[in-house]
């Protein structure tokens, strides 16, 4: 049975639409169906958000045909003939497998297959949960699952399946860098996803699946997977389940603790140094400030690793954070008597003349400026503010002096 509800979603969550919400019982909790809008550019992206109790990936499901589904406020389609879309159709039998799909519409404005657009709602749907992101595109949504896999940045843990795709260009496949799965029915214009398929010569991984069976009746037909749904579903979430580790973002939080004796900042992602400072019987007078950041645990193609350094009594009973090898050695050519604790802590993207790339945040550095050295790492540019206030210094690049770029 399904019940329909009245939900108020928080603000912080970037909801500008009151949104009906369908629950219903699955086995893995309740599934919650959800009319989004999120800021894109300086307009709205609309999507329906399907969503279960625990999510292990989410989907950007983006149609073919006119390009969109004109979802309604109450969450059914004004727009009948996507409702023939294969991901649509097997909804609940993806969310019962785990899975979270966000099923793109137009934009306010009418606008269709903007990539920026998308990349909002991969976005939202990656702060709500941080697990891995596929983009299924099919027919004539092809193109823009492509380009959308190519534009958002490389550290975005994603990968793409087209299904029933036409001809495209190499232009528009090569920069492809990521997991990629071709589908389709045998009796659909075999040819195609073939030349699709080999286009791809920058996915680290990629397949290509026939399906036969079902039926060319009615409007979904071989070209939609009409009467074959189980088989789809069993096809693209096994590539799904193969690859979904290898896209996992290796991404921890580091907490910020305050020593007030020492008026020292200190951060750390790690686990066991987390329990020891909060249980604060080993090592005393740390407490948490309420700040913290993401940073990457593991390097990956366009991130910089972070050394950590002990800075000794005798000059401030401290640690510091070096953003690349270049600082690293030179923090260790210049103070010889620091102790290089871990030549790679975490890993974060530098940012280019002062600016950090779409999809990571601003981490700012501050310097006390004393004796006994020590730094602050904030991604709030008001505390920042409020730090050079108190004395001390702001270090970093470009007008706004950033250091680091961070997981959004």
């Amino acid at each position: 049975m399904s019940v329909y509800l009245k939900v108020s979603i928080s603000p912080a969550l970037a909801l500008l639409t009151l949104a009906c919400t369908l629950l219903c019982g699955v086995a893995l909790g309740q599934t919650t169906t959800t009319v989004v809008d999120v800021p894109t550019r300086n307009v709205t992206q609309r999507f329906l958000y399907v969503r279960p109790a625990a999510p292990i990936a989410n989907i950007i499901a983006i149609p073919g045909g006119e390009g969109y589904f004109d979802i309604l406020d109450d969450g059914t389609f004004n727009y009948a003939p996507t409702r023939c879309f294969p991901v649509y159709r097997v909804r609940q039998a993806l969310a019962d497998r785990g899975y979270s799909i966000g099923f793109v519409d137009r934009a306010s404005d009418g606008s269709i297959y903007d990539k920026r657009d998308s990349a909002e709602v991969q976005r939202y749907m990656q702060q709500r949960d941080n697990v891995p992101t596929w983009i299924i595109g099919g027919s004539a949504s092809s193109t823009i699952a492509a380009v959308l896999a190519s534009f958002l940045p490389a550290s975005s843990p994603v990968g793409v399946i087209f299904f029933s795709p036409p001809p495209l260009p190499a232009s528009i496949l090569a920069p492809v860098r990521r997991a990629a799965l071709v589908v389709y029915h045998v009796r659909d214009f075999p040819a195609r996803p073939t030349d699709v398929y080999n286009g791809l010569t920058s996915a680290p991984v990629k397949e290509k699946v026939g399906l036969d069976g079902g039926s060319d009746s009615g409007n979904c037909g071989y070209h939609l997977f009409n009467g074959i749904e189980d088989l789809f579903v069993a096809t693209i979430t096994g590539f799904m389940e193969r690859n979904n580790n290898a896209l996992a973002p290796d991404i921890e939080v580091a907490i910020e603790y305050y020593h007030q004796v020492y008026d020292h900042y200190f951060i750390t992602h790690n686990a066991e140094q987390i329990a020891i400072l909060d249980k604060g019987d080993v090592i005393m007078g740390w407490t948490r400030t309420g700040q913290s950041f993401k940073v990457w645990t593991v390097a990956r193609a366009d991130t910089s690793p972070v050394c950590r350094f002990y800075i000794p009594p005798a000059k401030g009973d401290s640690h510091y954070y070096g953003r690349d090898p270049v600082e690293c050695n030179a923090t260790a050519a210049r103070e010889p008597t620091f102790i290089n604790e871990d030549p790679q802590f975490f890993h974060i993207v530098l940012p280019t003349a002062g600016a950090c790339p779409a999809g990571t945040r601003n981490v700012y550095r501050t310097f006390s400026n004393r004796p006994d050295v020590n730094h602050r790492y904030m991604i709030d540019p008001a505390i920042r503010d409020q730090m050079v206030a108190l004395g001390w210094i702001a270090e970093g690049a470009g007008p706004d002096l950033v250091v680091m770029c961070a997981p959004p």
